[in-house]
């Protein structure tokens, strides 16, 4: 195969070899170059030469010609000296493609020195330019392989498209602020993505979200879709995800992780991890309770401090007051309180309420005084007849119970064609309006069960004379207590029911030293979560001298763990409270949040926790009445789910109970025939295996921009680790 060049034929083709280079026509040396070059490139790797100028006949300018590629230094001369044997020109070994070139052009009569130069600059030029070009697409490539290896092997980022880890990390949502308090507060709107046949929808009708319920005030709010831009669908939350973490160490209980679902391994899931490998998870009551494969013993799986918080659902804000209630004077839900009262007494704390929010002030003398929170929602009746001009009245005492309500799920949806039409919104829509036939998931779904784990949190300042400051959670009509001597800053634990409780070890106190002296402003915040009491101030956790954790199993027969009442003590039905004594001191800050609540459903219940599926008026008419809560059977009712996690076995659930397809439901999911029984082998199973999971969940990068004032506005408040 040589490197000979093959001439092109014709009757005078010798003579045209007789000649000099700049007599053969330049069409006849591109073209035997060519085919020489295509002749050894048929042959072993290629070799890339260098684009190169022809000089053209007669001094008329250069022609390119396109770089060639040849298979090695050898055959490239091989094939320029057979080019030199047809143009009658020797070719020294080591010349090259180039030099041949200008050495042919000037042996053939070429004899311009400014026209050489000309073309060494030029191909010096060409030279320069090629080599930044190729540094340029260097770079780039070295670029685009270290973006794989890192999106492979190191961090990915991901969209969150459903709101089943709410309020942790926002699916399709929509972003609301109260039109009578001002919070912020985020409604699902994943729901509108959903196939109608497969989700039902009313009438298997596509839905669009309408209206949203404020957390705090309780407030329906109705969505403006047409002429406000912010009320529109954003999409979730965009993360970042650690592929490297789980590769250098376990994973934890709580993390929050991203895996392929067991049900169809090319989708990624995203939940928090609550069941490790070789135990038995259960769902009782809200909380997860643990045994060790082998053992007998169950034991709550608690939550670290810096976990409490990011899995908190705010129940009430003091400084989000809304206007309608202020405007018609119904009570305040810190109202101050006295053994067997039955309405607030006078000389106690006095409440001061306006749009920018709350506070309460009490000159105490040697006996404390107590200010508790009752949780007095206002009803959807009695709203109604506010906004229609009428007049509410209520105690400042009622109060109902503390439920698992989500803002989340509180989205108000109606039929597609009663909001947009095929030209925009339906003529029957109209803002602030909600359309005919809307159906308000929070009131079909949400608040079904009682929560007792609550976390408050109190701004407190004190004035020299205060001697004691005390902290109250209540729960199943037990008092846990957190009580801070102003004079020497010492805190004590306590457990206070009606018989002697104690915690875990047997002892009936824990101590810690604290900063918190009268005269002082503080922040002071107080936790009963997961069977453990613990305490902040101004942020920091405070260690006491040993874990105050308890087990209410332990607390005897006559314990029943439901909410309790009483005419000499609301007990659950004001289940927090703050008491000073011995000086002036003020609140001008009060938050209150419940703990996550885990629904102990599978696949095929209803999601709730009761074994009678009571209706959900039944359910609502006993938390909102707390005469009923003894007299009931609904808390005996509440069942119990177990399941076995063996080797490399992990079990995740969402934050947002209701609406989350998780572990609980794979079990009893059914899945269609699938394609690859080896690929989709754990499609039928209650866990993901090790070698599904993806990694951890690390960061809020993106949160959805705002489309006004200026669109893309970015949300930057909502950047956060995940926690």
């Amino acid at each position: 195969m040589g490197g000979t060049l093959r001439p092109e034929s014709g009757p005078d083709q010798n003579q045209r070899m007789d000649r000099p280079l700049c007599e053969i026509s330049q069409e006849h040396v591109i073209c035997n170059l060519r085919m020489a070059v295509q002749e050894i490139v048929e042959h072993g790797r290629e070799f890339p030469f260098r684009r190169f100028c022809l000089d053209a006949r007669k001094g008329k300018g250069s022609t390119p010609l396109s770089g060639l590629a040849v298979t090695d230094r050898d055959r490239a001369l091989s094939a320029y000296r057979s080019l030199g044997e047809l143009t009658k020109l020797p070719i020294p070994p080591n010349l090259s493609l180039f030099s041949f070139v200008m050495a042919t052009s000037t042996k053939s009569g070429s004899k311009s020195t400014a026209g050489d130069a000309t073309d060494q600059a030029a191909q010096k030029r060409y030279q320069r330019s090629v080599a930044g070009l190729r540094e340029s697409v260097e770079s780039v490539c070295v670029a685009i392989i270290l973006a794989l290896l890192f999106r492979g092997f190191v961090a990915e980022a991901f969209v969150i498209p459903t709101g089943s880890m709410a309020p942790t990390l926002m699916g399709a949502h929509k972003d609301l602020f109260c039109e009578e308090c001002g919070y912020n507060f985020r409604v699902g709107a994943s729901v509108e993505n959903l196939d109608p046949q497969t989700y039902g929808g009313q009438m298997g009708h596509s839905q669009d979200v309408v209206a949203g319920r404020c957390p705090i005030c309780r407030k329906q709010n109705i969505l403006s879709l047409q002429a406000e831009a912010n009320d529109a669908t954003f999409s979730g939350d965009r993360i970042l995800v650690s592929k490297f973490a789980y590769a250098i160490q376990e994973p934890k209980r709580w993390d929050v992780i991203v895996f392929k679902y067991p049900g169809n391994p090319k989708q990624n899931y995203i939940k928090r991890l609550v069941g490790l490998p070789e135990e038995t998870l259960r769902v009782d009551r809200g909380d997860i309770y643990t045994r060790p494969l082998g053992s007998d013993v169950f034991s709550i799986a608690r939550k670290p401090d810096y976990k409490v918080m990011p899995t908190a659902h705010i129940v009430y804000d003091s400084a989000y007051q809304a206007t309608d209630l202020l405007e018609a004077g119904f009570p305040s839900r810190l109202q101050p309180w006295r053994l067997d009262a039955t309405e607030p007494p006078t000389d106690s704390w006095q409440i001061e309420q306006s749009k920018e929010g709350l506070t309460a002030t009490v000159q105490a003398n040697d006996k404390l005084e107590w200010l508790r929170y009752f949780h007095n929602v206002l009803s959807d009746v009695q709203r109604a007849q506010l906004d229609d001009g009428g007049e509410i009245t209520g105690s400042p005492y009622h109060s109902t119970a503390i439920t698992d309500f989500y803002q989340y799920d509180s989205y108000v949806t109606a039929n597609r064609g009663e909001v947009r039409g095929p030209n925009g919104f339906s003529l029957g829509y109209s803002d602030g309006v909600l359309p005919r036939g809307s159906s308000d998931n929070g009131l079909l779904r949400g608040g079904l069960h009682w929560v007792g784990d609550l976390t408050f949190e109190v701004d407190l300042e004190t004035d020299a004379n205060v001697k004691e400051a005390v902290l109250q959670i209540v729960e199943a009509g037990v008092h846990y207590r957190c009580t801070i001597d102003l004079t020497s800053g010492t805190a004590t634990l306590s457990i206070d029911g009606s018989e002697p409780y104690t915690f875990d070890d047997g002892e009936k106190n824990r101590t810690a030293t604290t900063s918190v002296l009268a005269g002082q402003s503080h922040t002071l915040r107080f936790s009963n979560i997961d069977n453990q009491l613990r305490l902040w101030v101004d942020g920091s956790s405070i260690e006491f001298d040993r874990l105050a954790t308890f087990d209410p199993a332990t607390y005897g027969s006559s314990f029943e763990d439901r909410p309790h009442t009483s005419s000499a003590d609301p007990l659950d039905a004001a289940p927090v409270g703050i008491a000073v004594a011995g000086g002036t001191a003020t609140v001008d800050g009060f938050r209150l949040y419940r703990d996550q609540y885990y629904i102990a459903s599978r696949g095929g219940m209803k999601m709730n926790d009761y074994e009678s599926s009571p209706s959900t008026n039944q359910i609502h008419r006993i938390m909102d009445e707390p005469q009923l809560w003894a007299e009931t059977n609904l808390f005996s009712q509440r069942r119990i789910i177990e399941f076995e996690l063996e080797a490399d076995q992990f079990f995740p659930m969402g934050d947002n109970s209701p609406e989350s397809k998780d572990a609980r439901s794979w079990v009893s999911y059914q899945f269609p025939p699938v394609p690859d029984e080896d690929a989709y082998k754990f499609a039928r199973s209650h866990f993901v295996p090790r070698d599904l999971l993806v990694g951890k969940a690390l960061l809020v990068f993106w949160p959805h921009p705002w489309n006004r004032p200026v669109p893309f506005t970015p949300n930057v408040k909502r950047i956060k680790l995940i926690r």
